[in-house]
């Protein structure tokens, strides 16, 4: 049996570990990979053809690659062209040819695991889903502090919450796009505790193999690869500022997906909560986007009138360019401000 390991759940949460503790034990992960920066500095195990590929998906959707919007799901599945499925089948059935086992790990993949399972199957490839599981809280914390402005407390707020509704509405999609699928959910805590019996547990549920028997002692370089230290934020709600109802629903959510860590990704009464919460989320977006309707519409006019002001600009820069020529712009503008600064 040839089997396609799909790495997925929401960005920050243990993913490049999954990924890269796989590598160690003889799985299959297609290169080149991202390398490794300050954020994850043991490195990404990821596909760059994967990255670029759902890059390419949500860029003609319109949403963020890891939008907060009930309906960038739906929004997704319109930018699946038959190009890109048959890119993707060519993809795989040239990895398939290296191994029995690929691993392909992207948190991406929430909103195109049935293209992956269907162009996995055209290839002769069984799909797997590990959805790696951290608490929103250090999710946030952890992206907060690579990404976020820190010079800027407001900007951090906001980027906190609407960080907090990303990670509620990748997690519902994923949750419910993989209900179907042979599947399995594991804590980011407990893979960086104890490794070989997370292993272990995946061996038997998901049917994979490695080239160590990991119920034993026996030496494996993911001893070295796996560090807890990895695990550099440490952040509960009381650490962030966000909004109590969305706070509450992002906590229920956890909670069920920690019963499903449990329960060998299976617990219909689970799934059916999270329905009941993707309900909840839906209606609590809809009312924060009702509340902010003047601050959207004062966006809107700014965007207008800089919009005006760029086409005033125009026809300016035309004369410019028909007077100097397109390779003599640069030149003309640099000495028209230089002459400016002699002046004043």
């Amino acid at each position: 049996m040839k089997l396609l390991i799909l790495i997925t759940g929401t960005g920050r949460s243990g993913t490049s570990t999954m990924s890269g503790t796989l590598h160690h034990l003889g799985l299959f992960v297609p290169g080149p990979h991202l390398g490794a920066n300050e954020s994850n500095p043991k490195g990404f195990f990821e596909s760059k053809w994967a990255v670029r590929f759902h890059k390419e998906i949500t860029d003609a959707a319109g949403i963020h690659e890891f939008d907060s919007r009930p309906t960038a799901f739906g929004r997704a599945q319109d930018a699946i062209t038959d190009d890109r499925r048959r890119r993707l089948v060519d993809f795989l059935a040239e990895q398939a040819e290296q191994s029995d086992q690929v691993v392909v790990k992207d948190p991406r993949t929430v909103w195109t695991q049935e293209l992956w399972r269907s162009a996995a199957a055209e290839v002769g490839l069984e799909l797997r889903c590990i959805s790696m599981l951290r608490h929103p809280a250090e999710v946030v914390g952890s992206r907060s502090t690579y990404y976020a402005n820190p010079d800027d407390e407001a900007a951090r707020r906001r980027y906190e919450t609407f960080n907090v509704a990303r990670w509620v509405n990748n997690s519902i999609v994923n949750e419910r796009e993989t209900r179907a699928l042979p599947r399995a959910f594991v804590r980011y805590t407990d893979l960086l505790t104890d490794w070989r019996p997370v292993l272990a547990r995946l061996g038997e549920d998901l049917g994979l193999r490695y080239d160590v028997d990991v119920t034993t002692d026996a030496p494996s370089a993911v001893d070295d690869f796996i560090d807890p230290d990895l695990r550099r934020h440490r952040v509960t709600w009381d650490d962030l500022e966000v909004p109590a109802d969305l706070q509450d629903v992002a906590q229920r959510i956890w909670s069920h997906l920690d019963t499903l860590a449990d329960g060998h990704g299976v617990d219909a009464a689970a799934s059916t909560d999270l329905d009941a919460l993707s309900d909840r989320y839906d209606r609590l977006l809809a009312a924060a986007t009702a509340i902010s309707h003047d601050a959207i519409e004062e966006v809107r006019r700014d965007a207008r009138a800089a919009g005006a002001r760029d086409a005033r600009k125009e026809p300016r820069a035309a004369r410019l360019v028909d007077e100097t020529g397109s390779k003599d712009l640069l030149r003309v503008v640099v000495g028209r401000v230089r002459s400016r600064l002699r002046r004043g």
